[in-house]
């Protein structure tokens, strides 16, 4: 067993680069084999530097508020190379995309979604002859220069919360928005070193509503998508540790990608010397509100198959340590893209499936476009 002792006094042994790889296209040929060159997205901030303006805890029921008013609907068309939303401001006089010149047509070589000049993956709508029109991440249009561009992808990660929806706040100040984002980061290197195209629903400390998140994976054709979070309120102490995934009731495909992770994750996790915190129904399982559909928007809205993992609570002061290091990061980041990657290129069953679903309803605090305050994008 490795003491948590050692790796707070080591927590400098490995560096991991704050240089993201965001993507690698699958880019069909007219004729012949595909190729699938590698994309790197542009430069991020690391995640320990990224913003901290809100000081609370964003939900008193304890969920990580992955959740989204009923109201705020998107509705999305063409095959997924591209898609249009309701429910957002597109007629917005303001936007950028009112004044864009030249006529609108549809993405060259089917493109799907755009880097844009500050880093920030998002789904293309139409191009003219020196510009993409954009759905930004709170669901608004707008253009941005011809740039680096994705058709499709295998993975995409989702870093849970983000801007000021920070999500679970350790006692150390450590937010559940940062950690997530770090942790998705070397996820989606380690995946990108093994051959798997991946992207990033947020590259930085930014909203990004749960209907623009599942649409995004949609429009790039993603065959999972994967919300990494970290648990809270402290739930009971355990001797392994409380890992917790949320996975689609109507889809094999999302709880055999769960089972896959959660299986690594623990196993992997269980090397290192804390006091966990587990729930007594922890594992892989269904979350359904009282109209017996899946409760989390990113369960619900995506026709990925899609998976939401609590890694453990943040809540936790033992574990928010851990979190914090080098080690964890890397740790759990292997097992994440082994499970992915398992997923992907086997059948294997996975394990830690809990058959009665966990009955929740949610409160709709967060995860929604109402306050969205767009990212810059030029």
């Amino acid at each position: 067993m490795t003491s948590l002792g050692r790796h707070l006094r080591s927590g400098a042994s490995r560096h991991i680069a704050s240089i993201v790889i965001l993507a690698l296209a699958v880019i069909a040929a007219s004729c012949g084999e595909a190729e699938r060159p590698t994309l790197v997205g542009p430069e991020v901030a690391p995640a320990d530097q990224l913003r901290r303006d809100n000081g609370g805890v964003e939900q008193a029921t304890g969920t990580t508020g992955v959740l989204d008013p009923a109201t705020e609907t998107s509705t999305f068309a063409d095959s997924g190379s591209s898609f249009a939303a309701t429910g957002s401001d597109t007629d917005d006089p303001t936007s950028a995309a009112a004044g864009i010149e030249g006529a609108v047509r549809p993405a060259d070589g089917g493109v799907s979604a755009v880097f844009t000049p500050t880093g920030v993956l998002a789904a293309v709508l139409g191009q003219t002859d020196d510009a993409y029109l954009i759905q930004t991440p709170c669901g608004f249009e707008a253009a941005v220069p011809l740039g680096q561009t994705l058709t499709s992808v295998d993975v995409m990660l989702d870093p849970g919360h983000g801007g000021d929806e920070e999500g679970a706040v350790a006692e150390s100040g450590l937010t559940e928005a940062s950690i997530n984002l770090r942790v998705s980061q070397r996820t989606a290197e380690l995946l990108s070193q093994r051959g798997v195209s991946v992207a990033l629903t947020r590259t930085g400390d930014y909203r990004v509503p749960i209907t623009q998140r599942a649409a995004l994976s949609d429009a790039l054709g993603a065959k999972a998508l994967v919300s990494i979070h970290h648990n809270t309120p402290r739930a009971a102490e355990s001797t392994i540790p409380g890992t917790e995934v949320y996975v689609q009731s109507t889809s094999p495909d999302s709880q055999r990608l769960g089972g896959l992770m959660y299986e690594r994750v623990v196993a992997d996790l269980a090397q290192f010397d804390v006091p966990w915190v587990a729930r007594t129904d922890a594992g892989v399982l269904t979350v359904l509100n009282d109209e017996g559909v899946d409760a989390y928007g990113i369960n619900r809205r995506p026709a990925t198959p899609s998976a939401l993992i609590e890694v453990g609570y943040l809540a936790n002061p033992a574990e928010a340590a851990l979190f914090a290091t080098d080690e964890y990061v890397e740790v759990v980041s292997v097992a994440l893209m082994t499970g992915i990657e398992r997923y992907l290129r086997t059948q294997d069953p996975g394990s830690g499936y809990v058959s009665t679903p966990r009955s929740f309803n949610p409160s709709g605090a967060t995860g929604g476009q109402s306050d969205c305050v767009d990212p810059a994008l030029n």
